[in-house]
């Protein structure tokens, strides 16, 4: 996997993660369009074809082929699953499923003929709705392991900070240190230890040699839910010249909701193991963003020949205004022990007095497509997407990059991404429609890849039904809690997830 992205996984999953981070840029900045059943059906692959209002954010001049008017709407489910496989000691693997009911496209075309036969023959204004990415992901794994502790990756990490600084009155407000390093200080989770600036965690204990460790085995959870989705609202206008040059454009605007609920816990396998008398501690991130964007999208369509089409289209870098909320809770629990600690079962809580405010500026996408009509037999399609991701961007309200200097700097060893789509459509008779597409997104190893396949029936001269079914091949990754440190290697699990959807669309010209 390419460097960039392993950073990224492993920091986007750490439990020790930051509220705000260039993890959180990535994720709004790619895009998995969904659209009607008929373009998911065939790959999205419709850059050069048009005439379909899920093709609307695809390519905006796909409405000046329309010479009527037409509605349409797609409901969808959608389904999750995920598996995790434990690299602990006693470790059972972990399934988690989810269905979710949406709505992720709808959209209507206005046709509006000049009454030429040339030159600028049609305008159309097209107004739509499109889910363009789903957030929906729920993780889990259990196990016994002593190789680790989350509270040791702590401790390790405050090494030449002075015990002032971490239990300073304004901690939480300063920012000089990550609120899960405070709680767990507050929590007695770490202590200072044969110096003001070096660190124990808990969980660890000073060996004969003089070496600190893990006491003993520990018995880690985690599990992770995400939720949400970003929707495109599309306003869009299309000029039809000479039924051969098609041209549009889109003003985009993203609606953005994304939460994510995780928890972290670590309990004595043996208390008599520990030093300290810990037993068991736990930590809990939640977090909710929600914001809006906005680009501007230009198009065209080109057919030469009635048998050969061509297309292209600009997308401008998106402008993202978010806001944060999160909270951050964590937990001690001891035993009485010879060097005094108490038990503490109280959990300690950390929020924000008010949401944190940033943008985001994803960057710019071109795409290229062509596409072969078979007569009346059917037709294949072919999309490429370049998007470069290392010219993501974050800076804080007031447009300064400062803040983010160390996300930005990140961001900018990431690798552009190439998108593929093929799609294929084969009419049985005037009435049914057979369809099949393929998308890679090229910016992993292995890329993302989908396969969907969907059928179309024409139920009279003004109305129709398509109904579409769509699956990513798998997405596996190596999940760790949270991040090596020292000279210790952190145990996590191998996890396989998978993404479906179901799609039925019903249109109607009017």
């Amino acid at each position: 996997m390419k460097k960039a992205l392993t950073i990224l996984l492993m920091a986007a999953v750490a439990v020790g993660a930051k509220a705000q981070g260039f993890e959180d840029a990535f994720r709004y900045s790619q895009q998995f369009p969904v659209g009607t059943a008929r373009t998911v059906a065939m790959g999205n692959a419709f850059t050069a074809l048009g005439g379909d209002l899920g093709a609307m954010g695809i390519n905006p001049a796909s409405t000046a082929l329309y010479n009527s008017c037409e509605f349409a709407i797609t409901p969808a489910l959608t389904w999750n699953s995920t598996s995790s496989s434990c690299d602990y000691w006693n470790a059972s693997d972990l399934e988690r499923r989810g269905t979710k009911f949406s709505v992720p496209n709808v959209a209507v075309v206005f046709a509006m003929p000049t009454g030429r036969s040339n030159k600028l023959v049609s305008c159309s204004v097209g107004f739509g709705v499109n889910k363009v990415n789903n957030f929906n992901s729920h993780i889990s794994y259990r196990g016994q392991d002593g190789t680790s502790s989350l509270l040791g990756n702590i401790a390790c990490g405050l090494t030449g900070v002075p015990s002032g600084t971490v239990d300073a009155e304004d901690g939480y407000d300063s920012g000089n240190l990550p609120w899960q390093t405070l709680l767990a200080w507050d929590s007695y989770l770490i202590d200072t230890f044969d110096a003001d600036d070096t660190y124990i965690g808990a969980t660890e204990n000073v060996f004969d040699d003089g070496s600190i460790g893990v006491g003993g085995d520990l018995w880690k959870s985690f599990d992770r839910e995400t939720t949400g989705s970003v929707y495109d609202i599309q306003m869009n206008f299309g000029m039809n010249f000479s039924d051969q040059l098609y041209l549009g454009a889109n003003m985009n605007v993203y609606t953005v909701n994304y939460m994510e609920d995780r928890t972290y816990a670590e309990e004595a396998d043996k208390l008599e193991y520990y030093q300290t008398g810990f037993a068991a501690m736990n930590y809990n991130y939640f977090q909710q963003t929600t914001g809006s964007g906005i680009n501007l999208q230009l198009g065209l369509i080109w057919t030469p020949f009635p048998a050969v089409r061509f297309g292209a289209t600009y997308t401008t870098p998106t402008l993202y205004t978010l806001s944060d909320y999160w909270e951050e809770t964590m937990t001690s629990t001891f035993v009485p022990n010879e060097f005094g600690y108490e038990s503490t079962k109280e959990p300690l809580i950390a929020f924000p007095e008010i949401p944190f405010a940033y943008e985001v500026k994803a960057p710019a996408r071109y795409t290229l497509g062509a596409a072969f009509v078979l007569g009346n037999r059917g037709l294949i399609s072919l999309d490429y997407e370049h998007v470069d991701y290392a010219k993501t961007r974050m800076r804080d309200d007031y447009g300064y990059e400062g803040v983010f200097a160390a996300d930005n700097a990140v961001l900018k060893c990431f690798n552009p991404c190439d998108i593929v789509r093929l799609g294929a459509e084969f009419n049985v008779n005037s009435a049914l429609a057979l369809r099949a597409g393929y998308n890679s997104y090229m910016f992993t190893e292995p890329e993302y890849q989908f396969l969907s396949f969907g059928i179309g029936r024409k139920i009279s001269e003004t109305a129709g039904i398509d109904l579409a079914f769509r699956t990513n091949l798998g997405k596996t990754y190596y999940h760790q809690p949270y991040t090596d440190y020292d000279v210790v290697t952190v145990k996590g699990a191998n996890v396989h997830e998978y993404n479906r959807e179901l799609l039925l669309t019903y249109k109607v010209k009017f």
